[in-house]
């Protein structure tokens, strides 16, 4: 320990203080005592007096130190590195310089205390373009992440919170406490081990500004700032109505890419977007909501479209019902067709007769002894006879069976429709098994009557085919048995059961719905056995459910609801004017609010215009469509990813500015009188 006697009082000093420091100290007593007292006065004795234990601060033995980074560039710096940079610049200076570290610490944090007081306005924007750079490099900090793609568990999280394409109100408070804890800690003068409830402070502080001023952002600024855009229609029409739709196939569970394969699938080109879900259909219907353009095209094109639904179901049946390209849903057209086929098939057979004996044809001789047969042939005799004919001759042998073949057949319907189904029974028999004789004999008159089974027989068939909806299951499994062996017969059946299909879409009209006038009760099973096999039935079963999502389409696009408007603001003024005048105010506020309704609800006329158009463009022209769509959702992506830089960018510096700490004044360099800890005397 140190000592020194002034003016009859001895100090005493810590050791390790320099001599120059014990040499002020003394120069400075001396010249305090020196006026007071002219003359000497006898000497006391000694008073021996002790510094207190505090420890000497640290004056550097050199000259003083400026800062490295002065003024602008220095506040640049602490903004750029979260307050480090005094830290990382004196770390530097003490490795290749003569002096310790917590001088050059010292230096750098008083230049930066003087540039704040002195300037405090350029101090701030100096400290804010620091911010700024790293942050907008960083996308926000929305990069960081992908330093962090092998982490795994809770690590993984953290860097997923701090990314993405969205300004979250989450993500951009988890980056401004995150902020707000590292500036605390690096503009903080404390020991390393109380640093971490610096960062917790810091934290909390950025954190909970961040927190405030994103939330009136979120929740007051920003919704205000879009109805008043929506309400002008600001911004590229084309774009926000891609974006409307792609936002409303989202909510329908569809990618523009998914909703275009899903109606190439449904292969039905009159559909459009508009029918892909619910939320598709609620577009249109707010797009077409108020008057205009968009609202005229739509209900013309929907108009259009439902129209022509009985025709597509015909058609769908056309196509799908039977393998056989001769299928007609009008019977007499599906008779003269076949006739004019077969005729030279006929022909070939006529040609050519076989001779029937009991060998032969053994049913046919036991059939002519018959009476219901002896009278068929009686009249198919006549029917040579008329036609120059003779019966006898036995070249006209098979002819002459083949009209005994369509006298019975006319005998049969006479039966059916008076009811004598057990005499039909017995005559349809005795037919079966004439024939059994016939095309065995004649190979060639089996391939004619394959493709012409008779006026009569092909009727009786569409008539049977027309009961489809009374008849019940099992039997018309046996009338499909029936008629199955023989093309031109299950043709016409089914051209039965077509006509009894399309009357009954007919009468329900195209705002009803096919599917269900179609598939009632049980009707499915047998319609099932209609078609030509499984695979056909179901994909006109599926392309009648395309029907019915269109039909909730044209439902929407035309406001059927008794709770809606169709009117012009005039008609609808007009009502109002009306129950005003009529003594009946509740229903004239009503029929107001109804008409000024769409147009507060909808959108704005530029952009309707374009979302409805590109709702309703057919299956054919779709592709376009959604290429772009997609274009717009990349470029809506992009705009994205720039707000949310941006937002990351000043969340991180609300959080660096709530969370920082003042620097205090620091130690004066040599050359200065320093500031000593005060002395007990002992």
């Amino acid at each position: 320990m140190t000592s020194r006697v002034i003016d009859g009082v001895v100090y005493e000093f810590e050791p390790g203080t320099s001599e120059a420091t014990i040499q002020r100290f003394v120069t400075r007593k001396q010249a305090e005592a020196a006026p007071e007292e002219p003359a000497a006065p006898a000497a006391p004795p000694p008073v021996r007096a002790t510094a207190a234990p505090t420890p000497t601060p640290p004056t550097p033995a050199g000259p003083s130190i400026e800062p490295f980074a002065p003024g602008y560039l220095g506040q640049m710096a602490q903004g750029a590195t979260f307050g480090f940079s005094d830290e990382m610049i004196a770390a530097a200076r003490a490795a290749m310089g003569d002096r310790s570290y917590p001088e050059y610490v010292a230096a750098e944090r008083e230049g930066l205390r003087k540039f704040r007081e002195e300037s405090p306005v350029s101090s701030a924007g100096a400290e804010v373009t620091g911010a700024l750079a790293p942050a907008l490099l960083t996308g926000g900090y929305s990069l960081l992440p992908q330093a962090a793609k092998a982490s795994t568990g809770a690590l993984a999280r953290i860097p997923k919170l701090l990314s993405g394409n969205k300004p979250t109100l989450k993500r951009t408070t988890a980056l401004g406490a995150g902020a707000g804890g590292v500036s605390a800690v690096g503009t903080s003068e404390k020991p390393l081990t109380e640093q971490w409830e610096e960062f917790l402070k810091g934290a909390a502080l950025g954190g909970g500004a961040t927190l405030g001023l994103g939330t009136v952002t979120k929740y007051a600024l920003a919704p205000a700032f879009q109805a008043v855009k929506k309400s002008l229609g600001f911004g590229e029409a084309d774009r926000m109505a891609d974006l409307a739709i792609a936002q409303a196939l989202a909510k329908d569970g569809y990618s523009p890419d998914q909703a275009g394969i899903l109606l190439e699938k449904i292969n039905r080109n009159e559909m459009t977007l508009a029918d892909v879900g619910e939320n598709t259909r609620a577009l249109l219907r707010r797009a077409t909501a108020a008057p205009g353009m968009a609202r005229m095209e739509a209900k013309g094109e929907l108009a259009a479209r439902e129209s022509g639904r009985v025709e597509r179901i015909s058609e769908d049946m056309r196509q799908l019902m039977s393998g056989s390209k001769d299928f007609y849903t009008d019977v007499q057209d599906l008779i003269k067709k076949r006739r004019a086929d077969a005729d030279e098939l006929y022909e070939a057979a006529y040609a050519n007769p076989p001779a029937f004996t009991p060998d032969t044809a053994p049913e046919i001789m036991r059939l002519r002894n018959y009476p219901s047969f002896k009278k068929a042939m009686k009249k198919a005799e006549t029917d040579l006879s008329n036609r120059g004919m003779d019966p006898k001759d036995p070249q006209y042998a098979l002819r002459g069976l083949h009209h005994t073949k369509l006298a019975l057949d006319d005998m049969i319907g006479e039966a059916m429709r008076a009811g004598k189904n057990n005499e039909a029974a017995t005559l349809i028999e005795m037919k079966n098994k004439m024939l059994a004789d016939l095309e065995k004999a004649s190979p060639e008159y089996k391939i004619a009557r394959l493709a012409y089974a008779g006026d009569s027989e092909m009727l009786t068939a569409m008539e049977k085919g027309r009961e489809v909806y009374k008849l019940p299951e099992p039997e018309l499994r046996k009338f499909v048995n029936r008629f199955k062996d023989n093309p031109s017969e299950m043709d016409a059946f089914r051209a039965g059961i077509a006509q009894a299909m399309l009357e009954r879409v007919r009468v329900a009209g195209p705002v009803a719905d096919p599917f269900k006038t179609l598939m009632s009760r049980d009707a499915e099973a047998k319609l099932r056995r209609a078609f030509r096999d499984d695979e056909a039935f179901d994909e006109f079963k599926q392309r009648l459910l395309s029907e019915q999502r269109m039909l909730e389409t044209e439902k929407t696009g035309f406001r059927r609801t008794p709770a809606d408007t169709d009117l012009e603001p005039t008609a609808g003024g007009v009502g109002a004017a009306r129950a005003f005048l009529s003594g009946a105010p509740v229903t004239g506020v009503i029929e107001t609010a109804r008409t000024a309704l769409p147009s507060i609800t909808g959108m704005p006329p530029r952009i309707a215009q374009p979302t409805t158009e590109r709702l309703l463009t057919p299956t054919t022209q779709v592709n376009e469509i959604i290429n772009g769509i997609m274009f717009s959702l990349k470029s809506e992506e992009a705009a994205l990813r720039t707000q949310s830089g941006l937002a990351g960018a000043g969340a991180v510096m609300m959080g660096q500015q709530a969370g920082e700490r003042p620097i205090k004044p620091q130690q004066p360099g040599p050359g200065t009188t320093p500031q000593m800890p005060p002395l007990a005397p002992r």
